[in-house]
């Protein structure tokens, strides 16, 4: 009883056998029921001779009066003065005690065994006695008092034997077809189950490829999507984190080479111990630690852990600041750096709740991406546009732009649309991968918008902090 198919057929069996116990149990005795008062509305049919007597009775004296006396001259089959009925036999359940006489209200007025004088007898017992009609009227009812006392002779009884056989085979076939049926419907409402259980197996086995078929849209295959789902997710994850054990591998291995080389050389005599090479050395450092300080940025963010002062933010004041900061840059690189703010930003309609150090660091990733990207001559825009409930800060710039292939993954970890270009003129490609952690984390969002050789478009949208 381990197994899911063999419960669920128990269970269909179970129900199977409770419903077809309880039908065949009403059906033999409805059937014995009714059979016997068909026995008694024929044997009925068969009081020709009683009934006349007792209508000629009533005839000559007017009323039911005495007529008791008639009920017990008959014989016990109920034939009239002899006991017999037509061809000399005695109708089956014809039993002679239970002969009574009711009058048109339907109360007994005579009975052979002497019951139920003077009880009026329901409509249904009625219906089943025999109509005594005298001109045209009825003045009474020849009936069976108790028809659930009425004995079957032998043909009746091998009838009703044969009937309640015939009811139990029904039964045992229909109990064996449940059985079939339950088997096969539980084999197939597992069968999904089953395939579903080796895929997971599978999985757990580290086979990440394993999908199931889905070949319903009930809650089975349901769950079947969702495994698939979740499956594909696991898939990427593994496919994501062995990508970044290499570009990690990768990012720390060409810093730590040049140190370990510049070291050894200083060490064999090839290099002269001069502050030239120590500030080589510096600068390695300073990226294994800007390297360090992004994984750990961004591993705090993935973990909902990532540290925010929340207060009330000019987004205004927050991209003026940045515009100033990196003015100088823009104009050593002859590259125009305008600057749009929301008018009435005055009023604080632009004032957002969050972290400004974090923020300002998305500002200065956006910027300095688009000042990187921008050739001399080019233009780059920093602009704050009210949006309904939104703040957008954008940062547009009139370089190369991102070719289609490349923007989907402009937000990926150490994902680079240049393979060509190094580390010290792209960065480790984590800047935009915190940038939109961030972004989240102040329950906005950040995207990216580019047409080749137009330039790209990053939109940082940002909640507006309602007024109390």
């Amino acid at each position: 009883m381990n197994r899911l198919w063999v419960k669920l057929t128990a269970a269909f069996l179970a129900v199977a056998l409770a419903a077809i116990g309880v039908v065949a149990l009403l059906t033999v005795r409805t059937t014995d029921n009714q059979f016997r008062q068909y026995v008694v509305a024929s044997g009925m049919g068969m009081q020709e001779g009683l009934a006349a007597s007792l209508t000629s009775y009533y005839a000559r004296n007017g009323s039911w009066t005495g007529v008791e006396s008639l009920l017990a001259s008959a014989g016990p089959g109920g034939m009239g003065m002899g006991g017999m009925g037509r061809g000399g036999r005695t109708p089956s359940g014809m039993a002679g005690p239970s002969l009574a006489v009711a009058d048109t209200e339907g109360r007994v007025v005579a009975s052979r065994s002497g019951e139920m004088v003077g009880e009026i007898l329901p409509a249904e017992i009625l219906g089943q006695g025999m109509a005594l009609i005298q001109d045209g009227r009825r003045i009474g009812t020849l009936l069976n008092i108790r028809p659930t006392e009425v004995v079957l002779d032998a043909q009746a009884e091998a009838f009703l034997r044969q009937v309640q056989s015939s009811l139990l085979w029904a039964a045992l076939g229909a109990a064996a077809l449940s059985l079939l049926l339950g088997i096969l419907l539980s084999r197939l409402l597992t069968a999904p189950l089953v395939r579903l259980t080796h895929a997971a197996q599978a999985v757990a086995a580290g086979d990440l490829s394993q999908r199931v078929e889905i070949r319903s849209r009930d809650e089975t295959g349901e769950l079947g999507r969702a495994f698939n789902e979740m499956a594909a997710s696991l898939a990427e994850a593994e496919t994501m984190r062995k990508n970044l054990i290499a570009d990690v591998s990768h990012e720390l291995r060409t810093p730590l080479s040049v140190v370990q080389g510049n070291l050894q050389a200083l060490l064999d005599g090839v290099y002269p111990l001069e502050m030239a090479q120590v500030a080589s050395l510096y600068d390695e450092t300073r990226l294994l630690t800007r390297l360090v300080d992004d994984l750990h940025d961004l591993a705090l963010a993935d973990a909902g852990r990532l540290r925010l002062e929340q207060a009330p933010i000019d987004v205004n004041g927050l991209a003026r600041a940045a515009a100033a900061q990196f003015a100088p840059v823009a104009e050593s690189s002859g590259v125009r750096l305008d600057l749009a703010l929301d008018a009435d930003g005055a009023g604080g309609s632009s004032t957002v709740l969050g972290d400004a150090d974090r923020l300002a660091q998305v500002l200065r990733n956006l910027l300095s991406n688009a000042l990187r990207h921008t050739p001399a001559g080019g233009r780059v825009s920093l602009a704050v546009i009210r949006a309904g409930e939104q703040v957008h800060v954008q940062v547009a710039d009139s370089g190369s732009g991102i070719s289609a292939e490349d923007l989907p993954h402009v937000f990926d970890r150490f994902y680079r649309g240049d393979r060509s270009r190094s580390r010290q003129g792209g960065g480790a490609g984590l800047g935009l991968a915190i940038a939109r952690q961030i972004v989240a984390a102040h329950g906005g969002t950040l995207t990216a918008t580019s047409e080749p050789g137009q330039g790209a478009t990053f939109t940082m949208a940002l909640p507006v902090k309602q007024r109390s």
